[in-house]
């Protein structure tokens, strides 16, 4: 082969060398375009909020449309401590660190190393020091190489995209992670106001309770009088004692679920109960509800829903380790590098030191594996579909979580409305029983039976106050408000080079 052929030759491979390191094998992800609906199906349930002139609650911020300051003392109180939440920030800062650990495994990777030895061999080095500086050692005019010192320099070249793909891989699981985050401040979001609306539901409850509790009593010590003058029976007493006896039955448990509430309050304020009983133990109102944000189009859902946002880069993440496989079938090629110093001593006469350096490409190529390595990427292939399946799976979710919001919210609107009018009604048949009765024209058992009619409707109406208020709380749930104004964290700490970690890690855990 003439000079010029191998010339040739060797610009060839080094072209295909340069050409092959701007590429990276395995599939380019691209977003996936779901087909949903144009519109949710429970959409005409709802009455907008432009139809009944009240101003729309803010995605980001719904819970302050409730206008309770105590309610956004506790949102807030609750994202700076839940703990779920901090664990959450702790694996995206997990993840983001992991980017750090890909990139420097793509970089040149640089070692010290040292061996000494005596024996009846020429290389005491060999087997005790790093092979790239061994490979470099000279034995001539030597009769023992004793001691050996210096540093390696390894640099695998990213031809087949290996490390690209695996950086792809780890940015789209951060992004995760990130979204994962969101997720957990809605839902975190959605469960203090739910528990606080539970909350003021129970204590409006037990107001009611103990309210008719003290008419019930005063009814009790009415026809008690009556009685003792003859003008009624007995039974009207024992009728009397009967339904008092039996609402004030009622009290104790709905005590209890009321702590149980704060208890709840607690936990997610990541807070021993003992420390905001005394701050929630005053009863309130149940806020009022206000009309809901039309919830658009399901669509829409892609962008502020984080459970989807976290599927869809779950996506990307899989995809890239397609590539990460693929790039195992192919040969991983490195440029070695190794310079230091040998010594023939310990005994050996003369003293010799001599600086040695080796340099030049290597390569390993897997021929026969009985395909190990490509059964390894059609796992990666599955994983990648079986992602893909679950961002299938989430979306569906998510329309059908706000169909049934929506639906569920509308339905709660209906049941106020005629309650609202059949609490007017209960109250007027009070009153009308109770005029009767005082007049001789009817027994008591008529106002019993309208009493405790009145009051299962106070108690139903305030029921039916909170469920308005839980399909509210889900809803907005559901259309992913809440974590919007919740985006920035803290930096991640620079990773340092090992020397200087480990001196810092080390004055780190000396020090009190």
């Amino acid at each position: 082969m003439s000079a010029g052929s191998a010339k040739a030759g060797l610009w060839f491979v080094a072209g295909l060398l340069v050409s092959l390191c701007g590429c990276a094998v395995g599939p380019n992800y691209r977003a996936p375009k779901p087909d949903t609906p144009a519109a949710f199906a429970a959409s005409a349930a709802i009455q907008p909020a432009a139809a009944t002139g009240a101003a729309p609650p803010d995605f980001a911020t719904w819970w302050r449309s409730l206008n309770d300051p105590e309610l956004d003392s506790l949102v807030e109180r609750a994202i700076k401590s839940n703990p779920d939440l901090d664990i959450a920030l702790t694996r995206l800062q997990q993840a983001r660190t992991y980017e750090a650990v890909v990139v420097g495994h793509a970089l040149p990777e640089i070692d010290a190393s040292a061996a000494a030895g005596r024996g009846t061999g020429s290389d005491m080095a060999r087997g005790r020091a790093e092979q790239g500086l061994v490979s470099a050692d000279n034995t001539n005019g030597l009769q023992h190489i004793n001691t050996i010192a210096g540093f390696d320099a390894v640099w695998e070249l990213d031809i087949f995209g290996k490390y690209r793909r695996a950086f792809e891989a780890a940015r789209y699981d951060a992004q995760a992670a990130a979204a994962a985050r969101y997720g957990v401040i809605t839902s975190l979001i959605a469960d203090v106001v739910r528990a606080y609306v539970d909350l003021r539901g129970l204590q409006v409850r037990a107001g009611i309770l103990r309210n008719a509790s003290d008419v019930l009593r005063e009814s009790l010590r009415i026809v008690s009088i009556r009685y003792q003058r003859g003008i009624t029976n007995e039974l009207d007493v024992a009728l009397a004692t009967r339904e008092l006896d039996t609402l004030q039955a009622q009290i104790a448990p709905l005590d209890a679920e009321v702590n149980a509430s704060q208890y709840t309050l607690a936990v997610l304020l990541g807070e021993y109960p003992e420390k905001i009983i005394k701050e929630l133990s005053t009863p309130n109102l149940i806020p009022s509800m206000p009309a809901p944000v039309t919830p658009g189009a399901p669509l829409d859902l892609l962008k502020r829903r984080p459970d989807i946002q976290q599927a869809e880069r779950e996506i990307g993440a899989a995809t890239a380790r397609i590539g990460v496989a693929t790039a195992n079938l192919f040969p991983q090629v490195a440029l070695i590098a190794s310079i230091g110093s040998q010594q023939q001593g310990w005994g050996t006469l003369p003293e010799i030191s001599k600086h040695i350096w080796s340099f030049g490409p290597g390569a390993v190529w897997p021929l026969l594996d009985f395909g190990a390595l490509d059964a390894q990427a059609d796992i990666a292939d599955l994983a990648a579909h079986a992602s893909l399946m679950n961002y299938r799976k989430t979306i569906l979710s998510a329309v059908q979580q706000v169909d049934t919001a929506l639906d569920g919210y509308a339905a709660q609107q209906d049941r106020l409305k005629y309650l609202g009018d059949a609490m007017v009604a209960g109250q007027r048949a009070v009153d009308l029983a109770t005029a009767r009765y005082n007049r001789g024209l009817t027994d008591f058992l008529n106002v019993v039976d309208a009493e405790r009619q009145f009051y299962d409707l106070q108690g139903q109406y305030a029921t039916a106050q909170v469920s308005q208020g839980e399909q509210f709380v889900q809803l907005y749930k559901s259309l992913g408000g809440g974590w919007q104004g919740y985006q920035s964290v803290p930096g991640i700490r620079v990773p340092q080079p090992a020397i200087v970690a480990a001196f810092r890690r080390t004055l780190s855990s000396s020090s009190p």
